[in-house]
C-alpha cells in the first residue's frame, strides 16, 4: 500500500486517541498513567479495531461505506443480494468498478491496522500481554477479509515504512501463528483467575476472556479450513488444535461474536433510503429459500406484494429499475432493520466441524450430528420453527424466473437436499455442508463469498451478462477483487511485487478478477 496514503488515513482514523499520547507523557504524565491503568487508551483503540471487522454507521463510517465495501462486492458475488442500480456494467456483471473494490483495501488499513500498530506499541511498552492478545485476535478477524478479497497484501510490515506485500501463504501462516500465541496467552490469563478485561470498551463480549478464547479457537478453525486445498496437513493440525483446547470453540448462540444493539444494520438503510432501494434479494438466495420452503426465508427477507419471495439476477441490464424496487414490491428486500452485526456464529462452527469430520479429522463429533446441529443452531439464532421437518426434507432448489418480466430465467442451480445422506460421496456431503453453511452465514458476504470460492458450494447462478471482456470465466465467477488502481502509480514497486506473488501462488491471470488466490486450489 502507498506509504503516504496509509499514514494519512491511519492518522485521520485515530487522531483523537493517539495524537494525545506524547502530550500526556511530556506534560501530564499522571493523566497518561491513569489512562493506561484503567485501559482507557488501549480500550479506545481496541474498540476502533472491533468496529473495523464489519463496518457499520458509527460516527466514523457510514452506511454507504458498508454498501461499497460489502454489498456491491462480496454480498453480490456470494449470491445473497443484487444491486438495483446502474446498468449491469458493474461488479454484478463482472465489470469491476474500482471505486467499489478499493474500499476494503483502503478502509481496513486506515481503521484497523492504523489502530493496531499504536495499540501494539502501547501494550508492549506496558506489558499488557492479555490486552495485546485480544487486540491481535481482532486484527486477524478484520484483516483476513482483506487477504481473502485481494490475495497478497501488506501484513507483516505494516508497522514499518516499507509496507511491502506478503504472499498470501505468508499472511495466512502468520495469522495462524498469531492466533496460536494469543490463545495461549488468554488461556494462561484465564487459568490464573482473570475473568474480564477492557470490559467497558469491548462491544462484543464485554471483556469476557473465556468467550474471547472460544471465539479465537473458532476463528482459527475458520482459517484452517480455508487453506485445506492449499495445505491440508497444516489445515488439519490447526483445526484440531481448536477442538483440543480446554476452552473449546463456540457451540452455543450465547457465545456468538456479535455487535448487537446497533441502531440498524446498513442493509436497512441501503434498501429503504438509497434511491428507493439499491439492493434486493439475489436470484440464488431466491432459488434455495423457495425451493426448500425454508422457514427462515421471511426472517431474512420481506415478502413481495403477492406474499412470495422473489429475487433479482445480477448482471441484468434494464433501463428502469423501478419495477425491481420496493415501491413496486414485486421483489423481496432484506429484512434488515434489526439484523445484528455478526462476525461468527455457532452454526458456522458446527458446519466447519462437520466438514472436518467428513475429512477424517478429530472434530469432537460425527459429521451427521454436527451438520444437523449447524442447522438447528441457525434456526435457533433466527427464531425459526420447523427444524425437525427441515432436517429430513428432500426438497431441492427451485428454478429462477424474473417476476418483473424480463428474459432472465435460469434452471435450478442444484438438486442438493437438506436431509443428510450417510451414503453420499465426499463431494455430495461437502455440497450439503457448504449449502447449509451459506444459508446460515447470511448476510455475512465476505465469509460466504470466500467459502463459495474455496469449496465451490453452494452452486449459485451466474450473472445474466458477463461484461468482463474475457477476464472472468462465467462459470467460475469472480475469484478476487482487483487492487486499487492508485497502487499502480502511487506504489508501483509494491503493486508489482503483489502481482508477482499473486501469479506465483496460482493467480496466473495477474491482477484481474479471474485470478485464483493461494488457498483457491480446488479443481473445477
Amino acid at each position: 500500500m502507498n506509504t503516504r496514503i496509509y499514514k494519512a488515513l491511519a492518522a485521520a482514523a485515530i487522531l483523537t486517541v493517539v495524537s494525545c499520547v506524547p502530550k500526556f507523557q511530556d506534560e501530564n504524565n499522571a493523566h497518561y498513567e491513569q489512562l493506561l491503568e484503567d485501559n482507557t487508551l488501549v480500550g479506545s483503540l481496541f474498540q476502533q479495531m472491533e468496529r473495523s471487522v464489519i463496518f457499520y454507521r458509527d460516527g466514523q463510517y457510514l452506511d454507504s461505506d458498508y454498501q461499497i465495501m460489502y454489498n456491491l462486492c462480496s454480498e453480490t458475488w456470494a449470491g445473497y443480494l443484487a444491486p438495483t442500480l446502474g446498468d449491469g456494467h458493474n461488479n454484478s456483471g463482472f465489470q469491476i468498478n474500482d471505486g467499489w473494490t478499493r474500499s476494503m483495501f483502503v478502509n481496513k488499513y486506515a481503521y484497523c491496522m492504523g489502530a493496531f500498530n499504536d495499540f501494539k506499541a502501547i501494550a508492549e511498552e506496558n506489558q499488557f500481554d492479555t490486552q495485546l492478545a485480544m487486540g491481535t485476535i481482532v486484527k486477524v478477524a478484520s484483516m483476513h477479509m482483506v487477504t481473502d478479497y485481494y490475495g497478497p497484501i501488506a501484513y507483516t510490515s505494516t508497522g514499518s515504512l516499507s509496507n511491502t506485500y506478503d504472499k498470501q501463504e505468508t499472511v495466512y501462516k502468520t495469522m495462524l501463528q498469531e492466533l496460536d500465541e494469543s490463545i495461549a496467552t488468554l488461556e494462561e490469563s484465564a487459568n490464573g483467575g482473570m475473568t474480564t478485561i477492557m470490559d467497558e470498551s469491548d462491544i462484543v463480549y464485554a471483556g469476557d476472556i473465556v468467550k474471547w478464547i472460544k471465539f479465537a479457537n473458532s476463528l482459527r478453525l475458520r482459517l484452517a479450513m480455508r487453506i485445506v486445498y492449499a495445505d491440508e496437513s497444516l489445515a488439519k493440525t490447526e483445526a484440531e488444535k481448536s477442538l483440543a483446547s480446554s476452552y473449546g470453540v463456540i457451540t452455543s448462540n450465547d457465545d456468538n461474536a456479535v455487535v448487537s444493539g446497533v441502531d440498524h444494520h446498513p442493509l436497512y438503510e441501503i434498501n429503504v433510503n438509497f434511491n428507493d432501494a439499491d439492493t434486493q434479494i439475489g436470484a440464488s438466495l431466491d432459488c434455495y429459500l423457495n425451493g426448500y420452503n425454508d422457514p427462515r426465508k421471511f426472517l431474512y427477507a420481506i415478502a413481495a406484494n403477492d406474499g412470495q419471495l422473489h429475487g433479482v439476477r445480477p448482471g441484468i441490464t434494464v433501463s428502469n429499475w423501478d419495477p425491481y424496487k420496493n415501491k413496486a414490491n414485486n421483489v423481496s428486500a432484506p429484512r434488515a432493520r434489526n439484523f445484528d452485526i455478526v462476525w461468527l456464529n455457532a452454526a458456522e462452527v458446527a458446519f466447519l466441524r462437520a466438514e472436518g469430520a467428513v475429512r477424517g479429522w478429530n472434530m469432537g463429533g460425527a459429521a451427521k450430528a454436527l451438520y444437523e446441529d449447524g442447522i438447528r443452531l441457525s434456526f435457533e439464532q433466527w427464531g425459526a420453527s420447523g427444524v425437525s421437518a427441515y432436517l429430513t426434507s428432500t426438497a431441492t432448489p427451485a428454478a429462477f424466473k424474473d417476476v418483473v418480466g424480463s428474459a432472465s430465467v435460469a434452471t435450478a442451480p442444484s438438486t442438493v437436499t437438506p436431509a443428510w445422506s450417510e451414503s453420499a460421496s465426499l463431494e455430495g456431503k461437502l455440497e450439503k455442508i457448504g449449502t447449509q453453511k451459506w444459508l446460515a452465514l447470511f448476510p455475512n458476504g465476505p465469509e460466504a463469498w470466500a467459502e463459495y470460492r474455496r469449496l465451490h458450494y453452494p452452486k449459485i447462478l451466474t450473472p445474466a451478462n458477463n461484461y468482463s471482456n474475457g477476464t472472468v470465466n462465467t462459470d467460475q465467477q469472480i475469484r478476487r477483487a482487483t487492487y486499487p488502481i492508485s497502487e499502480q502509480t502511487d506504489n508501483r514497486q509494491g503493486y508489482e511485487a503483489g502481482v508477482a506473488a499473486l501469479r506465483a501462488e496460482g493467480g496466473t491471470a495477474g491482477d484481474t478478477a479471474g485470478s485464483r488466490l493461494w488457498w483457491d486450489k480446488k479443481p473445477f
